[in-house]
């Protein structure tokens, strides 16, 4: 359980001056490079190879668990864009173009920003449809071209960064044209700038800054026939059988992208709790009947979301530390359905879990939590944003559990059935599954859309909270730890757990208090096995480092000086 030795690589990154709290009002574009800088620093500790990202090995999965991710969640974005995007989809094809292998080394060492260009303005998830096309010429090159505003590229970041001197290299995907005939969606390899600006061609639009999050530089790009090289397309010339199969072959790395997002969350949510913890444990008030100082943290109010948070934080921890379904996940001979089934049922879960956590705990810091520089809610909105990134969570929820209604196929099976986990899962499905046999098993009927489309995704949280379940169970996590995870499966769905569980809203309150009582002596160590302590950079957490951050606040003070009679008094 013990997250500490796991973090060790980014220690000294974490106090480094790149990484320390930075005043808002910076121009946009320097705050940019700020956030490249510092994914630049990360893939540097971790020195990732085409091994690792091609095998997925346990260095991958660790730096997207890194702490260093609360510090900062925008250049762990934008490593998941490097690392399992472009440099996850060219690696297998640099095996034998040897064009390709200078490309994918700059990209493992970041000296270029790798980028993945999929959606269109017109075409998000429906990306099977976009309309950027590769003409194959008689030469055996290129021409990229964007035909039309809604073909333009939506969101990826590209607009230079010349005061970092970073190029950029870019997959984008385009439908290919061999002799004015369509064969289907491939990736193409393009430099899109270098050290100063953007290649002849390349035009794009910075989108405005997301709300509550730092900046990348996101942008709307267009190509105006753009020559590409004859070994730019990854992928065959020849038309395929079946273009849907060999698109989602070509996407299959956006799968993997979603366990790393669950990857994110661990130190988002243990960070999280670590910051609300050592405040509640530092912040007094003055008790209504003995007028002492008694520290927050004695209130249950307060103690709930931390522990809540910290148990979240463990039994994702030992998900990722390679429990039996990330295996599976892992092997590239598991069904591909499957494997993107797992990947959805895992981040929905997980997406759900920093939501609620994050709001409760920044709610339990008061106004303090109003603010982006105590972590909690700039945590909250990227992960929010990780929320679409990879495939928008709702429509693949909506996805997997039709496909699983239909029988199409089935994820890993429950361990230990009499679980409340599993319960949950099987009565979920049960109660989907006889209403979709009595709308007679059309799953495109408008009976689906207005009864079965709305519940989807609370069914695909509830598989992914049981495979949580299992790998902290199978991990040897300690029990205070899952009965804490426990009742909060049996908070996250109440209805259901009155109703066919026996559990009424009496009962589950004891649950919660007893998991809750029961976890309070290990508070204290489960803050220091959180590993948190160097990557807490919230002002709030000592006294003097609050003191410290105020003296950096614009300051305005009246004075006594001559008075002008002339001027009216109010």
């Amino acid at each position: 359980m013990d997250r500490r030795p796991s973090t060790a690589f980014t220690t000294s990154l974490a106090t480094s001056r790149l990484f320390k709290l930075q005043p808002e009002d910076l121009p946009v574009f320097q705050r940019i490079d700020t956030s490249y800088l510092r994914a630049q620093a990360i893939a540097r500790v971790y020195k990732l190879t085409a091994h690792d990202v091609t095998t997925l090995s346990p260095k991958f999965w660790a730096m997207y668990t890194d702490n260093i991710a609360a510090a900062d969640m925008a250049p762990m974005a934008a490593l998941i864009i490097q690392y399992n995007l472009a440099a996850g989809i060219m690696a297998p094809w640099a095996e034998k173009r040897l064009e390709l292998r200078p490309f994918l080394q700059k990209i493992l060492d970041f000296d270029v920003s790798g980028q993945f260009m999929l959606t269109e303005q017109a075409h998000g998830l429906d990306a099977i449809n976009i309309e950027t096309r590769a003409d194959l010429m008689d030469d055996g090159t290129f021409i990229l071209h964007t035909p039309h505003d809604g073909a333009a590229k939506f969101m990826p970041p590209t607009i230079p960064m010349p005061h970092i001197s970073l190029p950029m290299v870019a997959l984008v995907f385009a439908k290919l044209f061999v002799k004015g005939e369509d064969h289907g969606i491939r990736p193409f390899v393009i430099q899109l700038s270098d050290e100063k600006s953007l290649m002849h061609g390349v035009r794009s639009r910075m989108i405005p800054e997301r709300a509550g999050t730092r900046p990348l530089g996101h942008a709307i790009t267009w190509f105006n026939h753009v020559k590409l090289a004859s070994w730019a397309c990854l992928g065959p010339l020849s038309k395929p059988r079946n273009p849907k199969a060999a698109f989602l072959a070509s996407i299959s790395r956006i799968s993997i992208g979603g366990l790393a997002i669950v990857g994110l969350a661990i130190p988002g949510i243990g960070v999280s709790a670590y910051i609300l913890g050592r405040y509640s444990l530092r912040r007094h008030v003055q008790s209504a009947t003995t007028r002492e100082l008694i520290p927050i943290i004695n209130f249950r109010t307060q103690q709930i979301p931390i522990l809540h948070g910290l148990a979240q934080m463990f039994v994702l921890q030992a998900f990722m530390d390679g429990c039996s379904v990330l295996k599976t996940f892992s092997d590239f001979n598991t069904d591909a359905a499957v494997r993107a089934g797992i990947a959805t049922a895992a981040k929905a879960a997980t997406i759900m879990h920093v939501q609620d956590s994050c709001t409760q705990m920044s709610e339990r810091l008061g106004v303090r939590g109003l603010y982006g520089h105590n972590q909690i809610t700039n945590i909250q909105l990227e992960m929010r944003g990780a929320s679409i990134a990879e495939g928008d969570t709702l429509v693949l929820s909506i996805r997997l559990a039709t496909e699983l209604l239909i029988g199409r196929y089935a994820l890993p099976a429950p361990k230990y059935p009499p679980c409340l986990a599993a319960r949950h899962e099987a009565g979920l499905f049960r109660e989907c599954r006889d209403q979709f046999s009595a709308m007679g098993g059309h799953h495109r009927s408008e009976a689906f859309n207005r009864l079965l489309l709305p519940r989807c995704q609370a069914l695909v949280e509830a598989i992914g909270q049981r495979f949580f379940y299992e790998a902290a169970k199978d991990a040897g996590v300690e029990e205070a730890v899952l009965g804490i995870y426990e009742a909060g499966i049996v908070q996250s769905s109440p209805a259901w757990f009155a109703a066919y569980a026996g559990m009424n809203g009496s009962a589950q309150a004891a649950h919660e208090d007893a998991a809750i009582t029961a976890a309070m002596p290990h508070l204290e160590r489960w803050l220091q096995w959180s590993g948190a302590h160097e990557y807490a950079l919230a002002p709030i957490m000592t006294q003097s480092r609050w003191d410290a951050f105020v003296q950096t606040f614009p300051s305005f003070e009246g004075y006594e000086g001559e008075k002008d009679e002339s001027k009216p008094k109010l």
